[in-house]
């Protein structure tokens, strides 16, 4: 033992020695840390700002780049303007004009708006002239005229050689047709001077121009990067600073980061911001030099402060941790001699050693380490008596462990999902109830199943196998997948698995394993429809207009590779709205299924068909041309014709129009092509629908397409702004004179308060289907009328004409009723009219409608009649109240004995039916007395009176002369 406390002694290093180089070090390491911190931190602050400095420089020269090709744009759009205005003669050719006028104004140009060159170019690329361009290569404009020539839109470029500039490119017009390209440049050093006074830095455009090898031995070459110094800020002081920098950097190191130099004791940094044009062509780069010698004197100044007083810091903390440490370390010697005591169980000793020392005026560590010590006494005293009782809380908790087990047990029994163990061999070991039932084993016997026979398809087992070896041998934690199997009722059912070590040691030596399943059968299912839903319509189940696009894209790919046609065929269902409007969507819905399944049952199965939407469907063939695709249009046109839909007691024919195009030769995109298929259609329905027609770029259905839609848009807008106008024209009784019933016209006021006559508009809003929100107007605008004019005491009666459309309208009966409940307008004062040519168009809608009307109390007429071959016919069939005589027999009637007598035979024919005759254009004396002689009942024309906006109110009438009319 002493020899021990000899060596001990021998080897005895001083802890306060030990204290003062560990707090040395500790010291030092924390200064030197602070200090580097402090200058890494400056660094990091210096390369943000310098970061933000260079984004903030690069959107300033794009910027200020953008700017002057705007201006230049604004430029070379004037410049037509003012070539035509300085020009005497207006047969004067636009290029002449051009040429005048660069040639008259050059120093204007060149001083005023920094114009430096210009050219035109004929609409088919040709140049024509140029001004102070032909240093420049024309073919280098050549691409940039194409496609402002082919876009009809305004592009620019940057042209780069010896030196930088600016080129605008803009379509022009003359006389409203193309005319051709202007193309015009100025240099780029409007842009660097702006630069230099906005960012108060230094700029230069390098570029990369064709006579590069003859550039080598001048001073602006930059031979490192063999680029030439176009144009720059400060040239004297930025070429020399160029020269070494390029010989230190590369330049896809400055795309990505910036350079960083020194010459002459100052500090640089560089960075390049790429210059691109519209036609997307790199043209140049931009170099940008800062001048950062005063920050980096400032970070090294700041550094040399932090060193100086941390260096200082150390010394003093130095000194006075030795001052600090000498008098504890005395009482801590006291403690450290009293611990070896409590070896021998003396613990008294030590309490009297400890308590009886002497303690400072202020307590602390040490004196805590004393108390600390003496409490170590007592607890050592109660450790009997504590592992006494850490035995009887073990037994408890070991009565509560197997309390959880019984409950885990439990869990697993009941739970929703199979939790199971296997060896690594795949032997099963313990299941739980969900499992066994899976299995339909109910008393499992340990090692009687596999896995894979079990819960695994055939196939899957080498792949599952090894997976579970990688988790044996600790290579993964756990492995998921999916596997597909039958249950013990015959069911196919999708499992998701997990398999993970089970953690402890139940069979030494053998790894288990933790397999827990969940049926995700539903969910694949629910997965599985989602995504059919995803690219099928489910009503027709065909393909919806998005999967459409995806498949026939695909199509046309594979007619590109191989240079194969393809057709695409358009359809749209004749008259599916009225089926609708009149039977209700369920009708609509089992229109389309049928049509549906027709198209399927007649196409093949490489033929692509989709429902694009509504009653639209698409079918493309594959490898065919035209002559194929007409042929099967035709196909489906008669396949078509034979379905039938039963409705309200009758049968209702299908009829489709087609609209036909074929890849290359209408379009070479989706877009186009449908876009041109929709057009065929289109044309189609114009012609008379239930009928196919070709695409061909020859027609103008694109622009009578547009010249509707603007049609539309100007009905729709006069609708929204009431801009529709009535006026009334007179009817007169013949044989009295009086006048007391009036037709109702309708016009357009423009919005230069010019009037529209209804035939310019009225087609197009009978196809659009506006023609509805018309007659509704009319109506409404008409009873109106009739109510002021019932408070004023004046009965009159209207004749208010109606579209063809009206038999497709299944709102008018409710609303013309509500309309007269409103007003209390007495029926008969309504006359509606109807065209012989959309009576006879569905003569049973027609007949359904006046029949409804007159139902009402109103009455009917039947304009134009006369001008249908089987006129006597239905003039006996349908429920009608007038009939009017068509013009076409009234204007000649006094010399054309042959309208002569065919009027006499109408008028007796309508007499004899109990129906009222009224002529149209009676336009003199003469027509009016033969019309009475051959015993027309009423006259209408301009002899009788004009259409007006106010109802003229008679004043006086003699006989069979023209009344005298008071439009007050």
């Amino acid at each position: 033992m002493s020899q021990y406390t000899e060596q001990r002694k021998q080897r005895f290093f001083s802890l306060k020695w030990k204290v003062v180089l560990l707090f040395s070090l500790i010291l030092l390491i924390v200064n030197a840390g602070l200090t580097a911190m402090g200058y890494f931190e400056q660094r990091q602050l210096f390369n943000t700002y310098q970061l933000q400095i260079r984004d903030q420089q690069a959107r300033q020269v794009k910027a200020l780049l953008e700017k002057s090709f705007y201006k230049l744009e604004q430029i070379a759009l004037m410049i037509p303007a003012l070539a035509t205005a300085t020009t005497p003669s207006p047969q004067v050719p636009l290029a002449d004009k051009l040429q005048n006028f660069f040639t008259h104004s050059a120093s204007t140009l060149d001083l005023e708006w920094g114009l430096a060159e210009a050219s035109y170019y004929s609409p088919h690329n040709e140049r024509l002239f140029s001004w102070q361009i032909e240093q420049y290569d024309n073919g280098s404009f050549k691409n940039l005229v194409n496609a402002v020539n082919a876009s009809e839109l305004p592009l620019n470029m940057l042209y780069c050689g010896l030196r930088c500039s600016q080129f605008v490119a803009v379509p022009l017009l003359d006389g409203g047709r193309k005319a051709g390209v202007l193309l015009v440049g100025r240099s780029l050093a409007d842009v660097v001077i702006e630069f230099t006074e906005l960012a108060k830095a230094d700029i230069a455009v390098i570029s990369k121009p064709k006579e590069l090898n003859s550039l080598v031995g001048n001073s602006r070459y930059l031979r490192d990067w063999q680029r030439y110094i176009a144009a720059a800020s400060n040239l004297n002081q930025v070429q020399p600073l160029l020269e070494k920098f390029t010989q230190q950097a590369g330049m896809k190191q400055l795309i990505t980061s910036d350079f960083r130099g020194s010459l002459d004791g100052h500090h640089y940094t560089m960075s390049i911001v790429p210059a691109s044009s519209d036609t997307g062509v790199i043209s140049a780069d931009f170099l940008i030099l800062t001048d950062i010698t005063s920050v980096v004197r400032q970070i090294r100044a700041a550094t040399t402060k932090s060193v100086l007083i941390g260096l200082a810091g150390f010394i003093f903390s130095e000194i006075l941790l030795l001052l600090i440490l000498r008098q504890p370390l005395k009482r801590l010697l006291l403690i450290s001699d009293s611990l070896p005591l409590m070896a021998k169980n003396a613990f008294n000793q030590v309490r009297d050693k400890l308590t009886n020392k002497q303690h400072a005026w202020l307590q602390d560590e040490i004196d805590i380490a004393g108390d600390s010590a003496i409490d170590l006494t007592h607890t050592l005293e109660r450790l009997n008596q504590e592992v006494k009782n850490q035995t009887e809380r073990l037994v408890k908790h070991s009565d509560e462990l197997s309390s959880e087990r019984d409950f885990l047990t439990a869990i697993m029994n009941s739970a929703q999902v199979m939790i199971l163990t296997q060896d690594c061999d795949g032997t099963i070991l313990t299941i739980n109830e969900e499992g066994r039932d899976f299995i339909g084993v109910r008393n499992y016997q340990r090692g009687s199943r596999f896995f894979s026979d079990s819960f695994m398809a055939s196939g899957d087992n080498d792949e599952l196998q090894h997976a579970l070896t990688r988790i044996k041998i600790g290579m993964v934690s756990s492995y998921q997948h999916d596997a597909t199997t039958f249950s013990s009722d015959g069911n196919k059912r999708t499992i998701s698995w997990i398999h993970s070590h089970l953690p402890g040691k139940p069979y030494p030596n053998v790894p288990i394993l933790l397999s827990v399943g969940l049926d995700i059968t539903d969910r694949e299912v629910a997965k599985q429809r989602l995504t059919w839903l995803a690219n099928h319509d489910p009503l027709t189940e065909l393909y919806n207009r998005r999967n459409f696009q995806v498949e026939f894209e695909k199509i046309l790919t594979l007619a590109e590779r191989y240079h194969h046609n393809s057709s695409l065929l358009f359809l749209d269902l004749d008259h599916f709205k009225f089926i609708n409007d009149s039977s209700g969507h369920q009708a609509g819905d089992a229109l389309l299924q049928i049509v549906a399944k027709k198209l399927k049952e007649i196409t093949r199965t490489s033929d692509l068909i989709a429902r694009l939407g509504g009653d639209e469907f698409a079918i493309v063939i594959p490898e065919s041309d035209s002559n194929s695709a007409v042929l099967f249009a035709e196909k489906v046109m008669q396949e078509l014709k034979q379905v039938s839909l039963p409705l309200k007691g009758r049968s209702y024919r299908v009829s489709a129009s087609i609209g036909i195009v074929t890849y290359p030769d209408h379009g070479s995109n989706f877009q186009e092509l449908l876009s041109n298929a929709d057009l065929a259609m289109y044309q189609a329905k114009e012609a008379g629908r239930d009928g196919w027609h070709l695409f061909s770029d020859s027609e103008h259905a694109r622009e009578q397409m547009n010249a509707k839609v603007t049609w539309k848009d100007k009905i729709e807008q006069a609708l929204a702004d009431e801009r529709f106008i009535l006026h009334f024209q007179p009817i007169m009784h013949i044989e009295s004179g009086d006048i007391s019933h009036y037709e109702v016209l309708i016009r357009m006021v423009e919005n230069d308060d010019s009037i529209t006559m209804p035939g310019e508009f009225i087609s197009i809003a009978e196809r659009t289907g506006q023609i509805h929100a018309i007659n509704r107007y009319v109506l409404r605008a008409s009873i109106e009328k009739l109510s002021t004019l019932q408070e004023m005491e004046k009965p009159i009666n209207l004749s208010i004409n109606l579209s063809g459309r009206v038999i497709d309208d299944p709102q008018l009966l409710q609303q013309l009723t509500h309309m007269l409940h409103e007003s209390g307008v007495n029926p008969r004062q309504l006359v509606f009219e109807l065209t012989e040519t959309a009576a006879l168009a569905d003569v049973n809608a027609a007949e359904r409608l006046m029949t409804e009307l007159q139902a009402l109390g109103c009455r009917f007429a039947l304009d134009d009649f006369g001008v249908g071959f089987s006129s006597f016919y239905y003039l006996r069939e349908l429920p009608l109240d007038i009939v009017k005589i068509d013009g076409s027999f009234i204007k000649h009637l006094p010399s054309n004995t042959k309208d002569q007598v065919f009027v006499k035979a109408l008028t007796e024919m309508a007499t004899a039916l109990g129906k009222e005759t009224i002529a149209e254009f009676v336009e003199d004396e003469p027509t009016l007395k033969l019309l009475s002689d051959l015993g027309v009942i009423y006259a209408q024309g301009y002899h009788i009176g004009r259409p007006s906006s106010q109802i003229p109110v008679i004043s006086s009438a003699a006989g069979l002369g023209t009344p005298v009319l008071d439009h007050g």
